[in-house]
């Protein structure tokens, strides 16, 4: 018997392997963040922790603003906490 990845037209068992793609690069959902970027409120002279609870009031309701923006996904994707390096007023 002849085993190949190309036969053509021999007799014979054709090998094309398997490809598994039922794994993906979802990030566990426990996973904390850090994000540096331009808030109404917080700290300026050290990082410090937001949680799904307190974000809005730490940082100052703003949904107009990117950064404010991109930690609102970060908690809707599971995060429990992220680091915040504020690095600027949003200008608002």
């Amino acid at each position: 018997m002849i085993e190949s990845n190309i036969l053509g037209a021999a007799v014979g068992i054709q090998n094309q392997g398997v490809i598994d793609k039922s794994e993906g690069t979802a990030l566990p959902s426990t996973v904390n963040g850090v994000i540096a970027g331009k808030f109404r409120r917080g700290r300026m002279d050290k990082a410090f922790v937001v949680t799904r609870d307190n974000y809005k009031s730490l940082l100052g309701h703003d949904p107009s603003n990117p950064s404010y923006q991109a930690v609102e996904d970060v908690f809707n994707r599971g995060v429990s906490q992220i680091e915040i390096r504020r690095v600027g007023s949003s200008g608002k």
